[in-house]
C-alpha cells in the first residue's frame, strides 16, 4: 500500500519505485527535471488510512537534494535548485562512526570554510519516523531537516 501510495504522486518515476519485501525499503526517484513534495509524499501514505493493527511504521526517509548550501543566520541551509524549498542542515548525532572519523556534518562546514561549492546533500529527514496511524496524523515540523551523511562539492 504505501508503494502505491508513492508511485502515485504525479512528481514520483512510477517506474523506479521499488519495495524491499525483507526489510520493508521502499526506494523511489523523483520524475528528471522534478521535485518530490515530501507534503504530498505524507498525504499520499495518510490517504492509505492504514491503522495501528497493521504494525507499520515510517522508519526514516533518507533523501539527496541538490542545490545551494549557505549559512544563514548561523545556521546552514540548503536552497533546493528550481524551487523554493530550503532544509536546514544538521549533524546526525545518533549516527555510528569511528572515533577518528569526522562527522558528515563537521566535514560539510570544512568544505564551505575553504570556499568550496556544496552542491548536494544526502541524508536522513529529521522527524520522519513513527508508527501508523500516530505519524500519519500531522505533518512533521517545519523547516525539514536534513541530518548530513553525505555531501557532494562542485566539481572543478
Amino acid at each position: 500500500m504505501a508503494r502505491d501510495a508513492t508511485a502515485r504522486l504525479y512528481d514520483v518515476d512510477a517506474d523506479n519505485v521499488g519495495l524491499e519485501i525483507k526489510t520493508g525499503t521502499i526506494t523511489f526517484r523523483a520524475k528528471k527535471g522534478r521535485l518530490v513534495d515530501l507534503d504530498k509524499l505524507h498525504e499520499s501514505i495518510w490517504a492509505t488510512r492504514l491503522s495501528g493493527k497493521t504494525g507499520m511504521a515510517m522508519n526514516w526517509i533518507d533523501v539527496t537534494a541538490e542545490g545551494e548550501v549557505v549559512l544563514d543566520q548561523a545556521q546552514l541551509r540548503l536552497k533546493v535548485t528550481g524551487s523554493d524549498q530550503v532544509f536546514l542542515l544538521a549533524d546526525d548525532t545518533k549516527a555510528t562512526r569511528k572515533s577518528a572519523e569526522k562527522a558528515p556534518f563537521a566535514q560539510l562546514k570544512e568544505a564551505l570554510g575553504r570556499g568550496e561549492k556544496v552542491v548536494s546533500v544526502t541524508g536522513r529527514v529529521e522527524g520522519w519516523g513513527g508508527h501508523f496511524p500516530d505519524f500519519l496524523k500531522a505533518l512533521p515540523k517545519k523547516p525539514l531537516v536534513i541530518l548530513v551523511k553525505e555531501f557532494e562539492v562542485a566539481k572543478h
